[in-house]
């Protein structure tokens, strides 16, 4: 199936562009990412174009991108695209060029999750920040969110789960009981960018992605209690990584007074996860998750996160 070629701009393209003002949020994000890189994670999709709508991906993507930073649904970036000359421009289409609608963006995102894209395309922004060298290294910080499920919420007393999302779980945290996801994440201590996100069941416990979210080249690696683990310790060790996990208490063995400065210590670089977590919900609307089951809310928290650290390093190079 043929796709749509954007690389031609109309007369209306130069007339609008020679007597509007240039500079802003979009402008920039052109000139800081190499969008051609994504072009090579793209091929796949051009390679399985039956029935796909014939847009560029990495025109969609640029639409998925906008949905996080400006919240749109699928109809409401369709209508944004259409009418609002920045999003066009950014997106790379045309003014007498046709936008995708919303199923475009919906078929898209779908091909992305099916393929198992969405975690590539946020380790090819990560590779590009790093190779600018806003990723520091000099420790990872861990922490696991707990997002609110699409679906109503089942009885917990009768332990059962909603058919409409099987995935979705229970979990209880500060004797309040929550049902949906956990969003795990790791994020570079001195840029705040996300190195990885995982999106789980809310059952599982913090501690069973602790090992997985190690990236390897960090100088220290920072987790509240919950990850308190022989085996994660031992793992860090033998990594050469500095543990700075907190410790727990157990029964009949309270903390010692080092271990309680530990704590306090450590926990004032910790907080840079909670504040990624914070801006998370707050402003990119993962308070509750968007859609029903794992691999397509994994998939949206990659588009976040890539939403996330593309706009944390603007903020990067302008204070450089």
């Amino acid at each position: 199936m043929s796709r749509r070629c954007f690389d031609q701009p109309s007369l209306a393209d130069a007339f609008v562009k020679a007597y509007s003002k240039g500079g802003g949020f979009l402008e920039d994000l052109l000139k800081t990412i190499d969008w051609s890189a994504f072009d090579v994670l793209f091929a796949q999709i051009n390679a399985n174009a039956k029935g796909a709508p014939g847009y560029p991906p990495l025109t969609l993507f640029k639409i998925v991108l906008l949905q996080q930073w400006y919240n749109l649904s699928d109809p409401q970036a369709e209508e944004a695209v259409r009418d609002r000359i920045s999003f066009r421009r950014f997106c790379g289409i045309p003014l007498d060029a046709e936008t995708p609608d919303h199923s475009s963006i919906w078929r898209f995102r779908q091909t992305v999750e099916k393929l198992g894209l969405s975690e590539k395309l946020l380790a090819e922004i990560n590779r590009q920040l790093d190779a600018r060298g806003l990723i520091v290294k000099r420790g990872t910080l861990v922490d696991a969110t707990i997002i609110a499920a699409a679906v109503k919420r089942p009885p917990y007393e009768e332990g059962q789960v909603n058919p409409r999302d099987p995935d979705a779980g229970f979990t209880i945290k500060n004797d309040k009981t929550s049902f949906g996801y956990k969003a795990h994440i790791a994020v570079d201590e001195e840029s705040d960018l996300i190195r990885q996100a995982e999106m789980t069941s809310a059952d599982l416990h913090d501690s069973q992605r602790g090992e997985a979210m190690i990236q390897g080249d960090e100088e220290a690696y920072y987790a509240d209690k919950a990850y308190d683990s022989k085996a994660l310790r031992e793992k860090l060790a033998s990594l050469g990584i500095d543990d700075k996990i907190a410790y727990k208490a157990k029964r009949n063995k309270p903390l010692k007074n080092w271990q309680k400065w530990f704590n306090t210590t450590a926990s004032s670089v910790r907080s840079g996860v909670e504040r990624a977590n914070a801006t998370m919900k707050n402003w990119y609307g993962m308070a509750r998750v968007r859609y029903r089951g794992l691999a397509r809310n994994n998939c949206h928290l990659q588009f976040v996160a890539c939403a996330m650290n593309m706009k944390r390093a603007r903020v990067l190079l302008r204070a450089a």
